[in-house]
């Protein structure tokens, strides 16, 4: 019997554009309590779904409104997927999927005061412009589109690139991805992955690789 799965919450990466289909990540948090007598807890998993770009049109929503919307997949985990595609711990196969309305928040707005709201839309106004400010520096002539999940941004010399990465070519593939989005965008597709007390890079070579062959001044990084 081929095992299922379901998976229910936001994307929480951009959609990757493979042609005839498309690849998202979407994260599920773990119980935060673990049964009695069970010393562990289960933590959060990130899937990387697959699914056909008929598929995706059916549900009549815009790639940038994608991520702000919540969603339940049911599919099933595939092995196949190619490593520089599948960047979560887990691949699913997109059987079935359907836009879900988030009940708890809209339960959480009633109960804050207009003040209290009014405060926390200003500060996160104010650090999505800092973050756009930040990055004026790469590009001045486009405007750069913060990627998902963004913590800092960062010169590419202060990232310290460990040798094992400096002997790997990422695939053509791969590069052509990044390439795009800083065409489109003005930036990498995702933030670089570091160490933020060494600034060393823990993952996402290729777009490193690419954003140094580009010439970015700035890269967003995630820690």
């Amino acid at each position: 019997m081929t095992h299922k799965i379901t998976v229910t919450g936001y994307p929480t990466s951009s959609i990757q554009d493979y042609g005839k289909y498309l690849a998202f990540d979407m994260e599920e948090k773990g119980s935060p309590n673990a049964p009695k007598g069970i010393p562990f807890k289960s933590n959060a998993i990130t899937y990387t779904v697959v699914i056909s770009l008929k598929q995706f049109n059916k549900l009549n929503i815009n790639q940038g409104e994608f991520s702000q919307r919540r969603f339940v997949v049911q599919g099933e985990p595939c092995l196949d997927i190619p490593f520089e595609q599948c960047t979560g711990e887990i691949g699913v196969i997109c059987m079935q999927i359907q836009e879900i309305e988030d009940k708890g928040k809209e339960k959480k707005e009633p109960k804050q005061t207009p003040k209290k709201g009014a405060r926390a839309k200003k500060q996160e106004e104010t650090k999505e412009t800092k973050l756009q400010e930040e990055s004026k520096p790469q590009q001045e002539k486009k405007q750069i589109l913060v990627p998902k999940g963004t913590k800092d941004w960062m010169s590419l010399g202060e990232i310290k690139v460990p040798e094992t990465f400096l002997q790997f070519t990422p695939g053509m593939a791969k590069q052509k991805v990044v390439e795009e989005s800083i065409e489109k965008n003005g930036t990498v597709d995702k933030p670089i992955i570091i160490n933020p007390e060494t600034h060393e890079l823990v993952d996402s070579y290729s777009r490193y690789f690419v954003a140094k062959k580009k010439n970015l001044d700035r890269v967003p990084v995630h820690y």
